[in-house]
């Protein structure tokens, strides 16, 4: 199947509006209360009801303000309906040293994106969590805009699923890092070629990249 076929659908994508809805219950556990930061934050997020959604615009304009309120609001759009097992409360306790990379130079290079994978090891920040943060807070990699790299999209990568897109290598949980700069580079090249903002190529491979068969004639 060829992407360029999907070229005008792709364009038209609305991907600052993309919205994820989460709900209060979902974050008010006990375990989470002894951080007043986050405490804090749910109650201003949940103040005039138990439903908060949060839109693409929405993060971009709090990663410019408190890097944490940022870092939140980034979890719960990702995450609507919370992450696995201890992984949030991992990041709670993280928090000062992610607060800290992220005030850091947003342009990056390999070696200090692997640096920053190393550094986050234990932190309950995997790489599909790290590369929502490095989006939406403007970092660069080896001059490409970062982008998000989620297990949905690495199925479409490793599907085969698009003729342009291919990887060199199928993606696995032990290479995806090494994998990350090589798709930034796919992306914006195929971005520039069929001239669309990558943000929509990325958000139509979320949307509709498992979801699509060509048609026989």
């Amino acid at each position: 199947m060829l992407l360029s076929a999907y070229s005008g659908l792709i364009r038209h994508l609305p991907y600052l509006d993309q919205a994820f809805e989460t709900k209060k219950e979902t974050w008010y556990r006990e375990q989470y209360q002894k951080y007043p930061e986050f405490s804090q934050f749910l109650k201003e997020v949940f103040s005039n009801d138990d439903v908060a959604t949060f839109s693409r615009q929405d993060l971009f304009n709090r990663a410019d303000g408190d890097i944490k309120i940022a870092v939140f609001s980034i979890i719960f759009w990702g995450y609507p309906r919370n992450m696995r097992g201890n992984t949030f409360e991992s990041i709670l306790k993280a928090l000062p040293d992610i607060e800290r990379l992220l005030s850091e130079s947003r342009a990056l290079n390999t070696v200090h994106y692997t640096a920053i994978c190393q550094r986050l090891k234990g932190s309950g920040i995997g790489l599909s969590t790290l590369t929502k943060l490095l989006y939406f807070f403007g970092f660069t990699l080896e001059g490409c805009r970062c982008l998000i790299l989620d297990s949905r999209i690495v199925d479409v990568l490793n599907a085969g699923t698009f003729a342009e897109l291919t990887m060199p290598g199928f993606i696995t949980e032990y290479n995806k890092e090494k994998a990350y700069p090589i798709y930034l580079r796919l992306m914006h090249g195929l971005s520039e070629k069929n001239g669309y903002p990558v943000d929509q190529l990325e958000l139509f491979l979320f949307q509709f990249g498992r979801n699509l068969k060509a048609a026989i004639a």
